[in-house]
């Protein structure tokens, strides 16, 4: 059952929802279909600034505001939608004000401390590493606060998140819970593989600073690739070796997962364990898709939607490597690349 209250009561006047989030956007978005008229001929309208909650069997989903209004109409039909996004989206438009500076402040702290600001909650539910306390940690007047956060979160390795409800948290892959086996026939009602290399390599160099002579060199190599596709950088910010290795092995990594996109739906908003959400890796097994042996995916994506069709959630599945943190000094073993497998399925 799916409840929407709109300024603290409940708003009755809706004929379809739908609620987005994904772990790469602090924010979660929705919009909602209304009726133009109540019953009693009273507009019904929502409007901007507005709050709104939406729940699932009781459990909230998302926490948030109206931003944007729009209706319309033509022969024999008259719409109107509303839509807008999770608190959190202040942090993503707004800027930081005074202080601009912080000193010997755990990341944490730091991150607390701006999220409070716009009276956001956080918390370190995974219980993320953050490391020792930064000597000094300052911004630059006019910077938005969602991009302090991930500049502090990347210096650490680790992702702000929101959970749809207002709270800000940190996220790694390392750290995702498991969640339901999507399996062909049982829970999936509909899905798709791409497979790209318009971003995949054969050989990525990485070059970092240093004099001509003497440049700091790393090398990673696809061996998976078939042709000569190569790809060079220059990394500025890295000074010594290890360095220079890790953001090749991590344009690597990431670039080889990205390659690979599942889309899938499931119906229903929840499954045996609670609702779907973002953040969390799955089995996922389609033989008609030429998955025929169970892949680890992470959940980077969710949508809620309700309408004609009923309750369904679309999810947007990747490769856990595809969030990893850039880049790391310890160099990572890469993981079997599942392109292998759909291949022989595919072809024989």
């Amino acid at each position: 059952m799916i409840e929407v209250f709109a300024n603290g009561r409940k708003f009755s006047y809706w004929t379809a929802a739908n609620v987005s989030r994904s772990i790469d956007h602090i924010a979660a978005k929705f919009s909602l279909t209304l009726v133009a008229e109540s019953e009693n001929g009273d507009n019904v309208h929502l409007f901007p600034g507005d709050s709104v909650e939406i729940s699932v069997d009781g459990e909230r989903v998302l926490s948030g505001y109206v931003d944007k209004f729009s209706t319309s109409f033509s022969q024999g039909s008259h719409q109107v939608t509303v839509s807008g996004n999770e608190k959190t989206i202040d942090l993503s438009d707004c800027c930081i004000e005074s202080p601009f500076e912080w000193e010997n402040k755990k990341m944490d702290e730091i991150i607390r401390s701006i999220c409070a600001r716009f009276e956001i909650r956080f918390e370190n539910r995974y219980n993320v590493d953050v490391g020792k306390p930064f000597a000094r940690f300052s911004v630059e007047p006019g910077t938005k606060a969602v991009e302090t956060l991930s500049k502090l979160c990347k210096e650490r390795g680790v992702m702000p998140c929101s959970d749809g409800r207002g709270t800000v948290f940190l996220f790694t892959p390392e750290k995702a819970p498991r969640g339901p086996m999507l399996r062909q026939g049982e829970n999936l009602v509909s899905a798709s593989v791409d497979l790209s290399l318009s971003d995949r390599f054969s050989k990525y160099t990485v070059y970092g600073t240093g004099k001509a002579k003497s440049k700091i060199i790393g090398v990673a190599n696809d061996q998976n690739m078939q042709r000569s596709r190569p790809f060079v950088l220059v990394d500025s910010n890295s000074v010594d070796k290890d360095k220079v290795q890790s953001r090749a092995d991590w344009e690597y990594r990431v670039r080889k997962a990205k390659s690979m996109a599942v889309n899938a739906s499931v119906i229903g908003w929840t499954h045996s364990g609670g609702l779907w959400e973002p953040g969390v890796i799955c089995s996922f097994l389609a033989p008609e898709l030429f998955v025929r042996t169970p892949l680890d995916l992470l959940i980077s994506g969710v949508e809620y939607s309700w309408g004609s069709e009923g309750q369904v959630t679309n999810l947007t599945l990747v490769q856990p490597d595809s969030f990893l943190p850039q880049p790391e000094k310890t160099k990572r073993a890469a993981k079997a690349d599942p392109w292998a497998n759909i291949k022989k399925a595919v072809q024989g």
